[in-house]
């Protein structure tokens, strides 16, 4: 009898199956989040290219932008965001004016696509008009669902989707002001 326990005791065949039970979730939960952190930091990239990209089209225009134009350099946000549909993503464009101290927005553009980003944060933009110039500020925003890791939702995550946005306020390039006809 004791022969036989201390033989049992002594036997490690099973040691390795046990390690993999109490390893394999935190394994599977490390990749499977890191799937998704990768694919959102990619997101990430891609809405702060294509706000850039936006808001230096605009910029490059003489004295006025038309809404064609617009819907042009919309387009140009598909190639970047690709092979994301534009359904998913919104491009927000705005022309601030400083009129007598105060900043007021002059026109906007926005997409059709995506729900509706948060409105420019203007403090700090009578900084970048002192020589009496506009400012353009382009928006880009999307909702980004985690791909795999959907199933660790609020309790881990702390939310099912995140607000991926960016901003970027640039002056016109060849004149001081830039006006927008059809927005």
């Amino acid at each position: 009898m004791f022969i036989k326990l201390n033989r049992l005791r002594k036997d490690v065949r099973g040691v390795a199956a046990i390690e993999m039970a109490f390893i394999m979730p935190f394994l599977l939960f490390l990749y499977f989040g890191l799937i998704d952190l990768t694919a959102m930091i990619s997101f990430n990239r891609k809405i702060t290219y294509s706000a850039s990209v936006v808001a230096d089209l605009v910029t490059q225009n003489s004295t006025t932008v038309t809404a064609s134009a617009m819907n042009d350099y919309f387009d140009a946000v598909e190639l970047v965001m690709s092979p994301t549909s534009l359904d998913e993503v919104r491009i927000d464009i705005y022309q601030y004016r400083n009129i007598s101290g105060t900043i007021t927005n002059q026109w906007k553009k926005s997409s059709t696509g995506g729900t509706a980003c948060a409105a420019p944060n203007t403090t700090g933009m009578s900084d970048l008009m002192t020589d009496s110039n506009d400012l353009i500020v382009t928006v880009v925003c999307m909702n980004y669902s985690p791909y795999v890791a959907s199933f660790l939702g609020k309790t881990i995550l702390g939310a099912t989707s995140f607000t991926l946005s960016e901003q970027i306020a640039l002056r016109p390039r060849q004149s001081t002001t830039l006006a927008c006809t059809g927005c």
